[in-house]
């Protein structure tokens, strides 16, 4: 039974009696409401519910009604923190599914264009090689190619334009969005 005493004390702002007397059943309380899983935060929803409660200690007219607002808001808490647990399971289980749907449409679209690079004309794949996979400047990869800067700029948008027709032709899609994010770096 709640002791009268630590109430008495409780109201004059003494928690030290509180604590000895009833902070393991508090405990215990709350690792039962929140479960095996969260039982782990059973100390930081007693410890909110007693600050909420020590907050309020002017307005117990009985002991009885103080225990009972007590072990409410710990049930509260516990509530509370499911709830919030349960939200947050909900939102990266989502996140992980949109993320694990992405990589693989991800990786089908560099497959597909990185199978069409293989495809393109030897020129075309040292360009490519150079231009975007080495990031090298237009003037650095026309000083390798022996062309002009200008031939480099007017072959990079004919690479462009064959991958962009070669996807489209694969997929019936346009990637032509997806190309320029991929080549906008090798673009000096």
């Amino acid at each position: 039974m709640f002791d009268e005493e630590v109430f008495t004390d409780f109201r004059r702002g003494k928690i030290e009696p509180l604590y000895r007397k009833m902070y393991g059943d508090l405990l215990l309380y709350a690792s039962r409401r929140l479960g095996e899983e969260a039982s782990f935060m059973a100390e930081d929803c007693v410890q909110d519910a007693i600050y909420k409660v020590y907050q309020l200690r002017d307005t117990f007219l009985s002991a009885a009604s103080f225990k009972a607002y007590l072990y409410s808001c710990i049930h509260n808490q516990a509530v509370s923190i499911l709830r919030r647990q349960t939200a947050q399971a909900n939102y990266l289980e989502q996140q992980t599914e949109e993320a694990f749907q992405l990589s693989i449409l991800e990786q089908d679209v560099l497959d597909l264009l990185f199978d069409a690079i293989q495809n393109l004309p030897e020129r075309y794949r040292r360009l490519f090689d150079l231009s975007f996979e080495q990031g090298l400047k237009n003037a650095e990869v026309a000083a390798m190619l022996n062309v002009s800067e200008s031939a480099v700029k007017k072959q990079k948008a004919n690479l462009v334009k064959q991958l962009r027709g070669e996807l489209q032709r694969r997929t019936n899609e346009d990637y032509l969005p997806l190309l320029l994010l991929l080549f906008m770096a090798g673009r000096q």
